[in-house]
């Protein structure tokens, strides 16, 4: 079976492989993605490439407890999330909903074990609302629930697939600058930041309880810059402003159109333009 993301992530890049894939260096090395996700592109790269060392990075640290899961305990998680499956499916759509905010309320209050924590992630993902992620400024989860029908809970094979491309890869809780430090030249780097608005109300970076503000995406421009020197390929995507031109434009800067889905208003949803930066 072909590996996807097991979970709905915002921002996520699953219908935008083809063209990222196009804009790939002809060649590289090793592969670097720290701000992973959904991880789209990652399962891409490892399906299809031959890959001498992968890393996937994520701030986010029960989606990184999520992965190392699967890479290490696949078959224990798969029971658990089987075990809930069973449990929620029984139940009529008022006793669903209870049973969801109080797994929602051990996952953000309880101190649970890793194996729990990864199921009660996959379970919340795909029973709220819009298949979200979003943390409060406490870093809880908080998004209401979603009234998904049939929910497919419990992946068997998507996450059997998932841990045999996650084998031989790396996965760590670091800042995106800590996550490239062993980067070198001809290795690959896919930045895929929380996007910057591009106005007022359509901000959305709760992927964790950490912001990511104009000072984060300044912060990010240098790292790209010096892994760019380092001789490494760099690619990034991001919100087409004129904030993101005027700090990239020492760079490629390339034009896409992505689908997006979190506007709570159906007609405001659509397809987005966005940049891909690249330094080749």
């Amino acid at each position: 079976m072909i590996a996807k993301p097991f979970l709905k992530w915002v921002g996520g890049k699953t219908k935008l492989v083809p063209e990222l894939v196009e804009m790939f260096p002809k060649k590289f090395d090793n592969y670097f993605e720290p701000f992973v996700g959904g991880g789209a592109l990652f399962y891409e790269v490892i399906q299809k490439y031959n890959v001498g060392f992968s890393n996937i990075n994520d701030i986010n640290k029960k989606l990184i407890v999520a992965y190392k899961q699967i890479k290490q305990n696949p078959k224990e998680l798969i029971s658990l999330l089987k075990t809930i499956d069973d449990e929620y499916k029984k139940l009529s759509l008022e006793e669903q909903e209870k049973y969801f905010y109080s797994i929602r309320k051990k996952y953000n209050e309880e101190i649970i074990d890793d194996k729990t924590t990864a199921s009660y992630l996959i379970f919340l993902n795909k029973t709220c609302f819009n298949g979200m992620y979003r943390e409060n400024s406490k870093g809880q989860y908080n998004i209401p629930f979603g009234d998904q029908k049939n929910p497919n809970i419990c992946d068997k094979e998507n996450i059997l697939a998932v841990s045999k491309c996650l084998e031989n890869t790396e996965i760590t809780n670091y800042s995106f600058e800590e996550s490239v430090e062993k980067c070198k030249k001809n290795d690959l780097v896919y930045f895929d930041p929380p996007y910057y608005p591009v106005n007022a109300t359509s901000s959305f970076t709760g992927y964790s309880k950490s912001s990511f503000g104009e000072i984060e995406q300044k912060k990010l421009k240098e790292v790209f810059a010096d892994l760019a020197n380092r001789g490494c390929f760099v690619m990034l995507s991001n919100s087409h402003t004129p904030f993101i031109e005027e700090l990239y434009k020492d760079f490629h800067i390339n034009y896409r159109y992505a689908a997006r889905s979190i506007n709570s208003k159906g007609d405001k949803r659509g397809k987005i333009k966005e940049v891909v930066v690249t330094n080749y």
